[in-house]
């Protein structure tokens, strides 16, 4: 026998019934089929605590219980059944489901009420992740279509000397300007000389800096980030006193992205505007600025005046740069802010007089590294007396105060290596031999001593004579190494 969707849900109403099912399964059965005509009389057997539930069942089903229960004998009394029953026996499954709502108890209604509106919800949901997912689709393949064309009419512009005009096709569209820019900032990027002034002639005729200097006065942050960044890269001075309003804006986007251009844009005092900079400079903001000092080929011929700027951050960019571009005329300057008040300063003091190579700088070098070992003695005073505790060494101190004077310590040292004479042994000596200085330090001292020929090696077999053996192990290491 085939078993229909109907003998399933008459069965299914049926347990429900013997299990107690509630008012949801009677009402169920209800607005299923009218079956107050038709009587079922079970046997008396295993099932007589079941006959009650399964009493009235549609008459055209009843062989759904000949399945369930092959053995039982079942009687049916359809002699009063009316005429129109037979017609709710054909009711559409609509129907079906519309009356088994209204015959619900109220608390069945709103859980079908909302699973209803979450299936609905949940199909628009995929609906329309689905066509937004198209439409991306379809747009980042445009976009490619796009950069190619471009690509192509662009280099046939350049390169083909055959073709004196051309028309660029498409791009009226303000997406489609907006990807011929980015394309032509990327070749003018990668192009210099000739080739980088048609292009930028070309930017210009097709009156593309007009949609650069859109963005730069945008309201929108990143419009205008990506403004600063077209104007510079294709020299639109146009909005350059507007540009510099944000060399102190609070976004460091903004901030970032303004300063390299005005270093670009601005012919007479590329890095004026790190006079009145009133944020710490970052050490992004001054790669940046390097970058384009180097790229744009600008030349600063002096940064002293930056040195006495009450921004230290200005002070250790302009240390900094005196250092990469080897300025020898700033040393006196630089000289005397080795005993500057800003640790960090100081610090780039020393690594901007090292590529230097000036004998006349290790006086300076000696004393402050006295004068480092006595605040770095002091902060560890200082630290234990506010610990109390006895069992502190030099060593655990971390704070970055501790931190500073033990990097100076070294970069001194290390200034020194190309710098020192036999005249200098005594001192390197001195902090090879001190066990509260660091590994690094005292293989580092140990290295400069080593350099000065002849004297150094005799100065380290003096120093092999020491009861240290972390000494011994060090100046051992530091011959087996020099020979190799």
């Amino acid at each position: 026998m085939i078993i229909t969707r109907n003998k399933i849900i008459l069965f299914l109403v049926t347990v429900f019934l013997i299990a107690g099912g509630g008012s949801f399964a009677q009402s169920t059965a209800n607005a299923y089929i009218p079956y107050k005509y038709v009587e079922i009389n079970i046997s008396k057997s295993f099932y007589d605590f079941a006959s009650e539930a399964i009493r009235k069942v549609p008459a055209t089903d009843i062989d759904i219980l000949h399945v369930f229960f092959p053995t039982r004998n079942f009687e049916l009394d359809l002699s009063q059944m009316p005429s129109e029953t037979h017609g709710e026996l054909k009711q559409s499954l609509w129907q079906r489901a519309r009356s088994i709502y209204i015959h619900a108890p109220l608390k069945v209604k709103v859980l079908l009420v909302i699973l209803v509106y979450l299936i609905v919800s949940l199909f628009v949901l995929f609906v329309v992740i689905l066509i937004n997912r198209q439409l991306k689709t379809k747009k980042r393949r445009r976009i490619k279509e796009l950069k190619q064309e471009f690509q192509e009419q662009i280099a046939d512009f350049l390169f083909n000397d055959d073709v004196d005009t051309i028309e660029f096709k498409g791009i009226n569209d303000k997406m489609n300007r907006q990807i011929f820019i980015d394309e032509l900032r990327f070749l003018h990027s990668n192009l210099y000389g000739e080739a980088a002034s048609k292009l930028r002639d070309m930017y210009f005729n097709l009156d593309l800096h007009k949609d650069s200097l859109k963005k730069v006065y945008s309201k929108r942050w990143y419009l205008k980030s990506k403004g600063f960044k077209e104007v510079a890269q294709l020299d639109v001075k146009d909005a350059n006193d507007y540009i510099s309003r944000f060399v102190n804006d609070k976004n460091p986007i903004i901030r970032v992205e303004a300063q390299v251009a005005l270093v670009k844009l601005s012919d007479e005092n590329p890095l004026g505007f790190l006079d009145n900079l009133k944020y710490t400079l970052s050490d992004w903001e001054m790669i940046n600025i390097y970058d384009t000092l180097i790229y744009h080929q600008i030349n600063i011929d002096s940064f002293e005046p930056w040195l006495d700027n009450q921004n230290h951050s200005v002070v250790v960019f302009a240390l900094r740069m005196i250092m990469l571009f080897k300025h020898v005329n700033a040393i006196p300057k630089v000289k005397q802010l080795l005993f500057h008040e800003h640790p960090e300063i100081r610090l780039a003091a020393i690594k901007a007089l090292k590529p230097m190579e000036s004998e006349e700088c290790v006086p300076e070098l000696l004393q402050l590294f006295k004068d480092e070992t006595y605040r770095l003695s002091d902060i560890i005073r200082q630290h234990k007396e506010k610990e109390k505790n006895e069992k502190l060494r030099r060593k655990d101190v971390r704070s970055l105060d501790d931190l500073l004077p033990r990097k100076i310590r070294y970069e001194i040292i290390d200034a020194m290596q190309n710098l020192v004479s036999e005249n200098e042994l005594s001192f390197l000596s001195y902090v090879a031999k001190d066990p509260d200085n660091s590994f690094a330090i005292r293989m580092l001292a140990l290295k400069t001593i080593f350099s000065v020929y002849p004297q150094g090696n005799g100065t380290l077999n003096e120093l092999m004579k020491e009861e240290d053996a972390t000494l011994k192990a060090i100046i051992t290491n530091v011959k087996q190494t020099s020979e190799l």
